[in-house]
C-alpha cells in the first residue's frame, strides 16, 4: 500500500471512529454548522473588501461552531423538532448576513449555507418540514436582498431560490422513496423490523411523556411451515399478503403493524392497556383467512428497552403455542379413542 493510500485509509478510520456513536442526523448537522463557522472565520481573517461586516461574521461564526459542538455532544437527546428548528436557524443566520452585506461575505455564506441546508433537510426531514424550510430560505433571502438594496436582486433571488427548491423537491422525493423501501417489507407492504424499531421508539417516547400505556403484541402463525410444505411457498406468500391486508383493515389509525420476520408479526397499540388490547385483537379474526395464530402480549414499561419488552411478549407467545399444541394433542387422542 502506498503512503497516500495509507493516509486515506487512516483518515477514513478516524472518520468512522468519530461518528460511530452518533446518529447521522447529529454528526452531519454538526459538521454543517462547523463548516459554516470555518467559512465565516476565513472571511474575517481575509476580508473580501474593506466594507466586510467582520464583527457580524465573527459572531455568526462563533455561534455556528458552538451550535455544531452542542449538536455533536447531545446527539440522540435532541428530538426531530429540535433538528428542524436548528436547520431553520441556520437559514435565518444566512439571511441576516445577506441583509447586512449581500455584496460581500453575506452572499458568500448564503451560497454555501442554503444548498447544504436544503440537502440536509431533504435527506432527514419529513416532507412538510422540508417545504417549510425551503419557504423560509426563499423569504429570508428575498428580505435580505431587499434590505441590502443589491442591484439585480431579482436575478440572485431567482437563482438561489430555484436551486434550494430543486434540491428540496428532487432529493426529498428520492430520500422519501429510499426510506420507504428501507422500512417496508416488500411482500406484505407492512413495516419491516427496521421500520418498526423507528416507529416503536417514537411511540415509546410519546408514551413516556404523556403517561399513557403502550401495548405490544407478537403474533405467530400456527402450522405455517406445513402450509408451505404441502402447498408451496407461493401459496404461503399469498396467505401472508391476504392476512396483512385483512389485519390492516381492522386496526385503528394509530396502531402499528409490522412483519418481524417469516410468519411472525408484531403489533403496537398506542394509548392502549393490555386489557383494552383484547378488543382490538379480537377484530383480527376473519373466517375468510384459513389459518390460526398465537399471540403474546405485554405492556411496554417506561424503563424497558424494546428488546426486553419483546422478550417478555415472546415468553407469553410460547406459552400460548404450547397450550395450542396440548389442546391439539388432546383432540387427536380423543378422536383416536372414539374410532376404536
Amino acid at each position: 500500500m502506498s503512503l497516500s493510500a495509507a493516509r486515506i485509509a487512516n483518515l477514513r478510520g478516524l472518520a468512522r471512529a468519530l461518528v460511530a456513536d452518533r446518529p447521522a442526523m447529529a454528526w452531519s448537522l454538526a459538521l454543517l454548522f462547523i463548516f459554516k463557522g470555518v467559512i465565516c472565520a476565513a472571511v474575517v481573517i481575509s476580508p473580501i473588501s474593506p466594507h466586510e461586516p467582520t464583527r457580524l461574521l465573527a459572531v455568526v461564526g462563533a455561534f455556528t461552531v458552538l451550535a455544531g459542538w452542542s449538536v455533536w455532544l447531545l446527539g440522540e437527546r435532541i428530538p426531530l423538532l429540535g433538528y428542524e428548528l436548528l436547520a431553520a436557524l441556520g437559514a435565518l443566520t444566512a439571511s441576516a448576513l445577506v441583509a447586512r452585506s449581500a455584496t460581500h461575505g453575506g452572499m458568500m455564506i448564503a451560497a454555501f449555507a442554503y444548498p447544504w441546508i436544503a440537502i440536509y433537510s431533504a435527506h432527514f426531514f419529513p416532507r412538510r418540514a422540508v417545504m417549510l424550510i425551503a419557504a423560509l430560505m426563499s423569504v429570508g433571502f428575498g428580505v435580505g436582498l431587499l434590505i441590502d438594496g443589491l442591484s439585480g436582486a431579482g436575478v440572485y433571488w431567482t437563482v438561489v431560490t430555484a436551486t434550494a427548491w430543486s434540491i428540496c423537491i428532487v432529493l426529498g422525493e428520492l430520500s422519501e422513496s429510499l426510506r420507504r423501501q428501507a422500512d417496508t417489507d416488500p411482500l406484505t407492504g407492512l413495516l419491516n423490523r427496521g421500520g418498526f424499531l423507528t416507529a416503536a421508539n417514537r411511540e415509546h417516547a410519546i408514551a413516556q411523556r404523556t403517561g399513557t400505556p403502550l401495548t405490544v403484541a407478537v403474533l405467530d402463525l400456527d402450522g405455517f411451515k406445513q402450509i408451505n410444505d404441502l402447498h408451496g411457498h407461493g401459496v404461503g406468500d399469498r396467505l401472508l399478503v391476504d392476512l396483512a391486508h385483512c389485519w390492516q383493515q381492522q386496526l385503528r389509525a394509530g396502531d402499528i403493524l409490522a412483519r418481524h420476520g417469516g410468519d411472525e408479526f408484531v403489533l403496537m397499540l398506542p394509548a392502549t392497556s393490555v386489557r383494552g388490547a383484547g378488543a382490538v385483537l379480537d377484530r383480527l379474526h376473519d373466517e375468510r383467512i384459513a389459518v390460526r395464530w398465537s399471540i403474546g402480549i405485554c405492556e411496554w414499561l417506561p424503563q424497558e428497552s424494546l428488546d426486553e419488552c419483546l422478550t417478555r411478549a415472546d415468553a407469553h407467545l410460547y406459552s400460548a403455542k404450547n397450550a395450542v399444541r396440548a389442546s391439539d394433542n388432546r383432540a387427536a387422542a380423543e378422536l383416536a379413542l372414539g374410532s376404536v
